[in-house]
């Protein structure tokens, strides 16, 4: 058996992350940014979720983490895809919840066909799954914003307890899903914090724009893989009370400009990809992202 821990702290997080990094590509399902970014937007969750590394020596393998009980997050070194087996029969004794679900790149043949092997169904298109979109960033164009409002970086700003405000603002209310009770988001100063503490965050790639009463009306984090030249939209969101100004395509375009500054030559991000939600998609698609693979999600139960 190879040999494993399970995770007890942020340093685990850098190792978790050190395999996204090494083995990232078009059709591979993580960046190291949304790692930190899911790992830190709340405080107190680490109870929740368990979370095991595979190791040779000190090179990361594969690793796993349970969400919500039933919900695998996994990366497996594709020269060490032996380890599939390990990973899963872990994951099926430890999850807590009887339906298991987890998901791959559209691209990823070998693990599809592993995920069949073991009993694993594909869920329809009626359930919610991602898409991986990107564009490069020659032509970008110009951040244009109402009058009385403008753009401004956490270089600028300094102030995670509006920036998390400005994210809670953004997700009481979902554009294309009015008609849901209102979200209750657990982003707080404290997690943002959190966030801003976290490798790779950089202040200079987390955008708002601030309306004229002094609001965070619109907001777009970057996170910056200098490695592989990527940078990952995660999260983005817009004030129900601002909508159809332009203020998105604005905040996305002042963070592609940064970003393109900071040296990057690609940007990704991954919306919806089901009818279920489909303004961010759309959005993303005036931005000039096109997408290049999406999720399959499978189930199975779990082992009794």
């Amino acid at each position: 058996m190879t040999p494993f821990r399970d995770y007890s702290g942020f340093q685990d997080l850098r190792a978790m992350q050190s395999l996204t990094q090494r083995i990232w590509s078009p059709t591979t399902p993580f960046h190291i940014g949304n790692l930190a970014w899911e790992r830190f937007e709340h405080v107190g969750r680490e109870p929740e979720w368990k979370t095991r590394l595979w190791f040779e020596g000190e090179t990361v393998l594969a690793w796993g983490w349970i969400h919500d009980g039933s919900h695998l997050y996994f990366q497996i070194d594709p020269a060490r895809l032996d380890l599939f087996e390990e990973v899963f029969s872990w994951f099926e004794t430890a999850a807590t919840e009887p339906d298991l679900t987890t998901m791959v790149l559209d691209a990823q043949a070998e693990l599809l066909a592993r995920l069949a092997g073991r009993g694993y169904r594909v869920v329809g298109d009626d359930h919610p799954f991602g898409l991986r979109t990107s564009r490069d960033l020659e032509n970008l164009k110009p951040v244009v914003l109402p009058r009385g409002y403008r753009a401004l970086s956490m270089a600028d700003l300094r102030d995670p307890e509006r920036r998390a405000l400005a994210h809670r603002n953004a997700w009481s209310r979902i554009a294309g899903r009015e008609a849901d009770p209102p979200g209750r988001s657990r982003v707080t100063a404290e997690s943002y914090r959190q966030v801003m503490a976290a490798w790779p965050y950089r202040p200079g790639l987390d955008w708002v724009v601030e309306a004229p009463d002094g609001r965070l009306a619109a907001n777009a984090c970057v996170w910056f893989d200098e490695v592989n030249g990527v940078g990952l939209f995660e999260p983005v969101g817009t004030d129900a009370d601002f909508r159809r100004l332009g203020l998105a395509q604005a905040v996305c375009l002042a963070a592609l400009h940064a970003l393109k500054a900071a040296g990057a030559r690609l940007a990704v991000v991954g919306p919806r990809g089901d009818d279920g939600y489909p303004a961010p998609r759309a959005l993303y698609a005036t931005l000039g992202f096109t997408a290049h693979g999406r999720e399959i999600v499978h189930a199975r139960k779990r082992l009794a």
